[in-house]
């Protein structure tokens, strides 16, 4: 092989690696249909520290929509730094609203018998185009995993519903035809938030679980993750070939990981 040829397959891998993220990443994980965890959602910006408490504090401090999402909107820098003022400061007003009115919470028995079935219900409230949602064993960002390695045994897929009560099968659709789809993650699709009349998605994802055979105290929470900056007339950005993409880019940080209040579980 010859050195221009090889030149020649590299960026052609590149470009192919960068295409695919960017359907992955600005328009959700529609390539990884299986589960997912909150380490995936590498552009995200965190909303609180406490996701990162585990982390250098220079490298959470950089992590934090504050700094890595409200701060280059305000000071316009990087790819706002196109924009003027005023749809800078109605931009930082719209992605803050987003964030204010989003939210997930997990409900589920705190006192289980090893083995048994259990219902987790988890809802969402938030985001535009659509949301993820997945089970964990914590809400570290970078080092929780699925409820799976703890021993939970997923029965069968999520039921999805969005913001109309209908449920929903778009996202486990798209797994194999030959592939269980009991998988800890689940996508509402169909989102849509109307920020000047102050309405906002929401929608549920239902799990049945089998308990871990061994007794003792297990933790469950669940992520959601969100974008903000396509809501906003000031941050969607809509490409020559229709595609609505964040103003901050594919690999901008305009999408979020919010966390619901972790729940302990007994296992007896």
């Amino acid at each position: 092989m010859t050195p221009r040829l090889r030149t020649l397959l590299v960026i052609a891998a590149v470009q192919l690696t960068l295409a695919s993220h960017a359907l992955a990443w600005s328009g959700g994980p529609m390539f990884d249909v299986t589960d997912i965890e909150a380490k995936c959602a590498v552009c995200h910006s965190s909303v609180g520290r406490e996701q990162l408490r585990l982390e250098p504090p220079a490298f959470a401090a950089g992590q934090i929509v504050a700094n890595r999402h409200y701060k280059p909107i305000e000071d316009g820098t990087g790819p706002y730094q196109s924009m003027s003022p005023a749809d800078r400061q109605k931009l930082l007003a719209d992605v803050k609203k987003m964030d204010e009115n989003a939210s997930v919470t997990l409900s589920m028995p705190e006192s289980v018998s090893a083995g048994q079935e259990v219902r987790i219900t988890v809802t969402a409230k938030g985001g535009n185009s659509f949301i993820g949602l997945a089970l964990m064993d914590s809400d570290l960002r970078r080092q929780g995993r699925g409820i799976q390695g703890d021993g939970w045994f997923f029965v069968g897929p999520a039921t999805i519903s969005g913001s109309d009560g209908a449920v929903q099968t778009k996202w486990l659709d798209r797994r194999g035809a030959n592939l269980k789809k009991n998988i800890n993650s689940a996508v509402i699709f169909d989102q849509k938030a109307d920020l000047a009349a102050n309405k906002y998605a929401s929608g549920q994802a239902i799990w049945t679980v089998k308990a871990p055979q061994q007794p003792g105290t297990y933790t469950v929470v669940a992520v959601m993750m969100y974008g903000t900056e396509k809501a906003s007339t000031a941050g969607a950005v809509t490409t020559p070939t229709g595609a609505v993409l964040p103003k901050g880019g594919v690999f901008g940080p305009s999408g979020r990981l919010l966390f619901s209040k972790p729940v302990s579980v007994t296992v007896r």
